[in-house]
């Protein structure tokens, strides 16, 4: 039995709606369109007057280096690094250019920060076999505009977040 007139024209537009449905719900599921996880790393300023970098509670992760740069392409490259050594704990928080126990400095170039200048810290580690990695973005004159009890997170540029918010609870990536 063939369809003609009004009956086959709302079938035709019911599949065409059923692909049109389907394929935007596969280009969601290929995109991610799921919340971004909580920041993994924060920059503030310390007591001393120097920058420490927050690492957010993330029971099973284990750093295996972070990193802080120039983010500038027009400026020369220069980088402060550092690697872990054997089975060192991570740590909770980094003050910029001192070491925490169990690491060490891999590069140096970079040994003070300028005004005016843009910085880049990357946090690499795991939790397993899963590789995860964090970013903070931030520059002199960006935190020393933080309230207190502020920190800034995130890349391009970060995003200032309460101190006690980003340290209450593990990112969505650190839960399992």
């Amino acid at each position: 039995m063939k369809l003609r007139g009004p009956m086959m024209n709302r079938r035709a537009l019911i599949r065409r709606s059923a692909l049109l449905i389907g394929t935007i719900l596969s280009a969601q599921a290929a995109t991610g369109c799921t919340p971004a996880p909580q920041e993994l790393l924060a920059a503030e300023r310390n007591e001393s007057g120097g920058i420490r970098l927050l690492i957010a509670p993330c029971p099973d992760f284990k750093m295996g280096g972070i990193s802080v740069f120039v983010d500038d392409a027009t400026a020369p490259k220069a980088k402060w690094a550092l690697m872990r050594e054997s089975d060192a704990n991570t740590p909770s928080q980094i003050n910029l250019f001192s070491p925490p126990e169990g690491y060490k400095v891999n590069t140096a170039t970079l040994t003070e920060l300028q005004p005016s200048t843009p910085y880049s810290a990357v946090i690499r580690g795991s939790i397993g076999s899963d590789p995860l990695t964090g970013y903070a973005d931030f520059s002199l004159e960006k935190i020393d505009k933080l309230s207190p009890g502020k920190v800034l997170v995130g890349p391009h540029g970060g995003k200032v977040v309460s101190r006690k918010g980003f340290l209450k609870s593990p990112p969505s990536a650190c839960k399992k």
